[in-house]
């Protein structure tokens, strides 16, 4: 279980500013405590074989290490992943750590988004981040979606179902059930009408699965509703 994150992470907003200026300031902050994450894992790493291979001076090499892996878990801490964990390690009912913690997962989702190259690139992470977002978005779909931030997942699905397909953005239609706004759901039903194919075609399977919220989706539901006979 990691621990209760700590620390003012209100400057991880900058990261999708309209201001240019101010969104890269966020992203050289973030992007050098990943660097110096990156560093204390690569030094715990390395004090681990050394104190599994030696048999002289444990005792330090055991101090170092500790070290080592508590300054990893600290500079991780202070980045986004640091709310991510406080988000995925909430309790099932806890809705009011769920809200709390739900915006920093919908700023990862508008950071790639609104500005993939920043988010893609390799300083901005440390861990798969196709994998992070399926994460999120699966944990976002386990409970309730917060009020506050169901705007704003509206219209990151709008903005997957306009764009070209990026990885997991199937996993956004997991979410639908969710939504209860007619105007999210007038949006859809326009793009189902779209004169692009692939669009028409996602915004009819989100309405396909807002009008059967039995079902429940999967990596495979896209195909299986495009061919059903198999």
């Amino acid at each position: 279980m990691f621990a209760e994150a700590r620390g003012d992470y209100s400057w991880l907003f900058d990261l999708v500013a309209a201001d240019p200026v101010v969104r890269h300031r966020a992203l050289a902050r973030h992007q050098a405590i990943l660097a110096a994450a990156s560093d204390a894992l690569d030094r715990s790493n390395a004090l681990w074989a050394a104190h599994y291979r030696s048999r002289s001076s444990q005792t330090r090499l055991g101090v170092a290490l500790d070290q080592a892996r508590a300054d990893f878990r600290w500079h991780q801490e202070q980045t986004i992943y640091g709310p991510f964990h406080a988000f995925r390690d909430a309790a099932d009912g806890d809705d009011a750590a769920r809200a709390r913690w739900a915006p920093f997962a919908v700023l990862y989702l508008r950071w790639e988004a609104e500005y993939p190259d920043e988010w893609a690139a390799p300083e901005s992470w440390m861990w798969s981040r196709w994998g992070t977002k399926e994460a999120l978005l699966r944990r976002l779909d386990r409970g309730i979606l917060p009020e506050g931030i169901q705007p704003q997942i509206a219209e990151l699905i709008l903005a997957a179902l306009r764009r070209p397909y990026r990885c997991k953005d199937w996993a956004y239609a997991c979410l639908v059930h969710h939504l209860d706004d007619p105007l999210f759901f007038h949006a859809v039903e326009m793009l189902a009408c779209a004169d692009d194919p692939s669009v028409r075609l996602r915004a009819q399977f989100v309405l396909h699965v807002a009008a059967h919220p039995e079902q429940r989706i999967t990596r495979t539901s896209w195909r299986r509703w495009l061919n059903p006979t198999g």
